[in-house]
């Protein structure tokens, strides 16, 4: 009973103490998980002193009652989790390399058959172009007359230059 508590008989009755039941929230260990420690350890210098902290760590814990070989276990648990996750994740990301892969090989393909395409259209559109352009004539005569025809040189006479030729020829 406290200093400042009523004293019973001065109207009133005093209740007896009501026990505790053993299995309530009080008498049980708090649920203190892997995520609670890794949360604590973070908020701490545990590069300073690692031995100290652990042992500060281990002590307050063990003050509230937690149960360090529970939260071991739930740290194992936790890594095999984490690690699959880990293995699931790089399972998936060797199916999308070989997509990308597929992919890759399908754009080449594609690029390859575009250029084929490209250079074989340009070659009919020449051919095209050819076929419906006016025939440009091998010669074009100034006048009606046919040209001249050369005349054969003389056998042993060899003219020095072109008009010469025509004198001899005369």
């Amino acid at each position: 009973m406290s200093i400042f508590a009523k004293k019973p008989g001065w109207g009133e009755i005093a209740l007896a103490p009501q026990p505790t039941p053993s299995n309530t929230a009080a008498n049980k260990a708090p649920t203190y998980r892997i995520a609670d420690a890794i949360q604590l350890m973070r908020g701490l210098p545990i590069d300073q002193n690692p031995e100290l902290i652990v042992g500060v760590v281990r002590a307050t814990l063990a003050s509230l009652n937690v149960d360090l070989p529970s939260i071991i276990d739930d740290a194992t648990r936790k890594e095999k989790a984490v690690q699959e996750r880990i293995n699931s994740s790089h399972v998936q990301i060797a199916e999308l390399e070989k997509q990308l892969d597929a992919h890759r090989r399908e754009i080449a393909a594609a690029e390859a058959d575009l250029k084929e395409t490209s250079a074989v259209k340009e070659r009919l559109q020449m051919a095209e172009r050819a076929a419906t352009a006016t025939p440009k004539p091998f010669f074009e005569p100034s006048d009606t007359t046919p040209p001249p025809i050369p005349r054969p040189i003389a056998p042993g006479k060899v003219p020095a230059r072109h008009d010469e030729a025509a004198s001899l020829e005369d």
